[in-house]
């Protein structure tokens, strides 16, 4: 009955600004200007730096190279429990952009990430960056407070801004089953992009995760979903997993933020070299190039 709520609260209120009309009269996901689904695969890059002058120079970088979203990993941040000191950071990041898209993640230390955080201050910190205009998407792991954490995606649905869910692994592969019905949960709790990554240790984990990515695309062919497997193992489902059904995946300009992330410049040759400059086809689960 909540989510029930939530979404009839949501599909009322929801902002134009973080989707468009596609072909066909499809609603579009996009981040910033940038649309997911359409036309190729977009590419990422993660800034990691723990000084402001190591992110300011690392988004520099970050924004001469090909990508199209850059992703600010605000836990790797020396100041990142202070919320002034996030958007003095996002004021000076966002000329340094150049058009290009910002998603702003706070990765938990249960995810992965470097710094711990309590419920309260999570959300507090996403719902004063939201109104600011300074982020153009939001990272949020799926197994936080249900109560809390769709007030948090009806407020950012209001205001225009993107909302990925996210959920890591970083010791192995669920089965099939259990990645499907995450994504799909992602998607009943309103998430504009459902993102899982997993930690492969056979080529039948790196199967698995491109089966289960390649089963919820054809659920959801108009929708984006972000899905890969980490370390040397899974390095191909970031450079084919559009093939999938992928619609954006994260590579390195300098250091990287999660094991197995090809370098920026060497991903887009592949991409390039791969061709899936197209669209899913649900029908055929193929790549149809976009002329």
């Amino acid at each position: 009955m909540l989510l029930q709520k939530y979404w009839y609260i949501v599909k009322f209120k929801v902002s134009h600004l973080s989707h468009r009309v596609g072909r066909k009269g499809v609603i579009m996901v996009r981040i910033g200007h940038t649309v997911l689904g359409d036309k190729g695969t977009k590419i990422c890059v993660p800034i990691v730096g723990t000084t402001m002058k190591e992110i300011l120079d690392a988004t520099a970088v970050a924004c001469n190279t090909p990508c199209h979203v850059v992703e600010l990993r605000i836990d790797y941040y020396e100041r990142a429990h202070s919320i002034d000191s996030i958007i003095e950071l996002l004021m000076l990041i966002k000329p340094q952009l150049k058009g290009r898209a910002l998603l702003f993640t706070w990765r938990t230390k249960g995810e992965g990430g470097e710094k711990s955080i309590s419920t309260k201050d999570y959300f507090t910190m996403l719902e004063r960056l939201i109104p600011t205009g300074l982020v153009d998407a939001i990272d949020i792991e799926l197994f936080f407070d249900q109560d809390r954490m769709l007030k948090t995606i009806e407020f950012a649905k209001v205001h225009g801004v993107t909302i990925v869910m996210s959920n890591h692994d970083f010791h192995g592969t669920p089965s099939h089953e259990v990645i499907v019905n995450r994504l799909i949960q992602m998607k009943k709790f309103l998430a504009d992009v459902p993102k899982m990554a997993v930690m492969p240790h056979t080529t039948g984990d790196v199967l698995t995760l491109l089966e289960a990515t390649a089963e919820v695309k054809a659920l959801y062919p108009s929708d984006p979903i972000i899905t890969m497997a980490m370390g040397p193992l899974g390095a191909v489902t970031r450079a084919a997993g559009a093939l999938f059904g992928n619609a954006m995946t994260f590579a390195s300009a300098g250091k990287a933020s999660a094991p197995g992330q090809i370098d920026v410049h060497e991903l887009k040759r592949i991409l390039d070299t791969l061709d899936v400059d197209g669209v899913f086809d649900e029908q055929q689960h193929k790549r149809i190039k976009v002329h």
